[in-house]
């Protein structure tokens, strides 16, 4: 009788141990979750929550012309609200992704070219071609997106530059607004912002000093920042126009295009040209690094498009002053995308109020740090 009893304590017990490892697969075999997926440049990229392990490749020929190009993720697993189906692009037929076995995710893409085998993982993103004969390609900065959904870039670096500084003012405004203030306070909540997302993060100054111009993209250069970004208020020509003047403005360096992004450029390069003559003014701006000029705009555009977004949630209709290029002294020199961010104008009655308040300079800073997210995630 005993022996009975133990038996059925014995498949007991394993009964409910093969319940608890088929119901818990999953997370028992594959712990990397798929996170999402997006098609940039001909490629299919696929974000998980931590390393991929190992990707197979294969390929199935059928009779109707088609091939399913079959790419199995190991130590993966597939969210039940995750899907690829709802991409589309010209030289695909389909694609799909599912659960082949409790360790495995399969990506099934179907397709009427040659061969989709250059495809390439490293850290947690898997990039495979869409063109027959491209190389899949993949950035050394990649996204970590945990479980948690914060996102953390790991190997970038950036420098952030408040300007103006010390005996350099700024901007002024009404006695007791200086740009100088406003732009380190930014800056010291933005580097907070992204040290938090895993940054490596630099400031050309973190208290009330001066810094040279020209110090300010070298310091960047050495650090080998992977993004330059320096904070500015601006401000009204003349007393009497301050109403007419307003918005939130990006700046990248290329031939100012405008007279009113030559007027800005001006106000921010005065300290440098002080009692400089016109040739060599241009002598000095003539050093544009023509390479990363588009790369620049890119960066702009994303950063303009959420500084807006964060602050209109919060103080309603802010003028879009635009993504445009100007000589910018403090963006000549430096090696890498590199943009100029006017924040709002110091002399406007409306944004001037609102530079003074801590927490649009915190939407500020939150606004420019999703931009540089947005723009690497799209690199």
């Amino acid at each position: 009788m005993e022996n009975k009893i133990h038996n059925k304590t014995i498949v007991y017990k394993y009964l409910i141990s093969l319940f608890l490892i088929l119901t818990f697969s999953n997370s028992l075999f594959a712990n990397n979750t798929f996170v999402k997926s997006k098609i940039r440049q001909a490629e299919l990229k696929l974000y998980f929550n931590s390393e991929i392990e190992r990707v197979t490749y294969f390929s199935i020929p059928s009779k109707d012309g088609l091939t399913k190009y079959v790419y199995d993720i190991y130590g993966a697993n597939l969210p039940s609200s995750k899907g690829i189906s709802q991409h589309t692009f010209r030289t695909i037929k389909s694609f799909r992704i599912a659960q082949n076995s409790p360790e495995k995710l399969r990506v099934v893409i179907q397709s009427k070219q040659k061969a989709l085998d250059k495809h390439q993982f490293k850290g947690n993103v898997l990039a495979i071609p869409l063109v027959h004969g491209q190389k899949a390609t993949i950035s050394s900065g990649s996204t970590v997106t945990y479980s948690s959904g914060q996102t953390f870039s790991k190997r970038y670096t950036v420098v952030i530059d408040a300007g103006h500084g010390g005996k350099d003012g700024g901007a002024t405004c009404c006695g007791s607004k200086q740009e100088k203030k406003v732009t380190l306070s930014v800056a010291l909540k933005l580097k907070k912002i992204l040290e938090n997302k895993g940054y490596k993060i630099y400031m050309t100054r973190s208290d009330d000093c001066f810094v040279k111009l020209p110090k300010r993209t070298e310091f960047a250069n050495k650090k080998k920042a992977d993004i330059f970004v320096s904070i500015h208020a601006n401000a009204a020509p003349k007393k009497k126009l301050r109403n007419g003047f307003k918005g939130i403005e990006i700046y990248y360096l290329s031939p100012a295009k405008t007279k009113r992004a030559k007027d800005a450029a001006e106000k921010e390069n005065s300290v440098m040209f002080a009692g400089k003559d016109f040739y060599t003014k241009n002598e000095y701006l003539s050093l544009l690094s023509r390479e990363k000029i588009v790369e620049s705009h890119k960066l702009g555009l994303d950063v303009s498009s959420e500084m807006l977004s964060k602050v209109r949630k919060h103080f309603g209709s802010v003028e879009n002053g635009g993504v445009k290029t100007a000589n910018f002294w403090v963006l000549v020199g430096a090696q890498m995308p590199a943009i100029l961010v006017e924040t709002g104008y110091i002399t406007h009655p409306k944004e001037g109020e609102n530079l003074m308040n801590n927490y649009y300079k915190e939407l500020l800073a939150e606004g420019i740090a999703k931009g540089i997210q947005r723009y690497l995630n799209n690199k």
